[in-house]
């Protein structure tokens, strides 16, 4: 079966779009009946704030298939919602486990990224992408992008899938950025916050105690215990 055929079957976030800037005093019905005009829609969900219930200005919107997701995206981005321009983009795939930037891709994201593109990507394409690795990718993209526009433009003439698989690996190294930013906010969270932190004052009492100590042989120790740090 080819991949062109199951890419949304595969890949259901395809069918999801994500509507962000969403004004705070805009009633659901009137967001649903704005998403509706591209197509019918099979569910949506406004994010609120667990602790208060508050609306947190975006929500997750399902449409019965990819290509109608795919028209919200062009046709209601910037759509004019209560004093705000709406903000809709596909909503992505879940966050993956960080790779290492000489692992291949694989196929899964390989398949995620031809759900995203505007033309139709080639299988061979697909497969070919699912092996490189974030690296090649890089490299890759680096070398056609610096290509003159003469050498660029004869290039896509005579090999049509090109400017697909350009776009096919530009979500690719857009998922896998993202994909590593989300592994540094999670390891930043998780990492404890210093007990104590000197305060400016605290620093310069430090230094002149060094300089107490370097110019009269005191107890540096003593000295600093004097001049004190401020914890928090």
């Amino acid at each position: 079966m080819e991949l062109a055929a199951t890419a949304a079957a595969n890949c259901s976030c395809s069918r999801v779009v994500y509507v962000g800037n969403i004004p705070f005093h805009a009633a659901e019905d009137e967001l649903r009946s704005a998403c509706e005009l591209i197509g019918p829609i099979r569910s949506l969900r406004v994010a609120t704030d667990p602790a208060t219930g508050k609306r947190r200005g975006y929500a997750f919107v399902e449409y019965a298939d990819d290509e109608t997701a795919r028209s919200a995206c062009r046709n209601l981005n910037g759509h004019f919602l209560r004093g705000r321009n709406l903000r809709v983009g596909l909503a992505g795939r879940q966050g993956r486990r960080r790779r290492s930037d000489d692992d291949p891709v694989g196929m899964e994201d390989a398949v995620h990224a031809a759900c995203l593109v505007s033309g139709k990507p080639l299988d061979s394409v697909t497969r070919y992408l699912a092996a490189q690795s974030t690296r090649d990718l890089r490299q890759m993209m680096a070398t056609l992008e610096g290509l003159d526009s003469d050498t660029a433009s004869l290039l896509k003439e005579h090999l049509p899938g090109l400017a697909t698989l350009m776009e096919q690996a530009k979500h690719l190294l857009d998922m896998a950025a993202k994909d590593a930013a989300a592994t540094k906010e999670a390891r930043d969270k998780k990492r404890p916050a210093s007990v104590c932190q000197p305060t400016a004052e605290a620093s310069n009492d430090y230094r002149a105690a060094k300089i107490r100590k370097m110019e009269h042989g005191g107890n540096f120790k003593s000295a600093v215990s004097a001049a004190g740090v401020a914890c928090f």
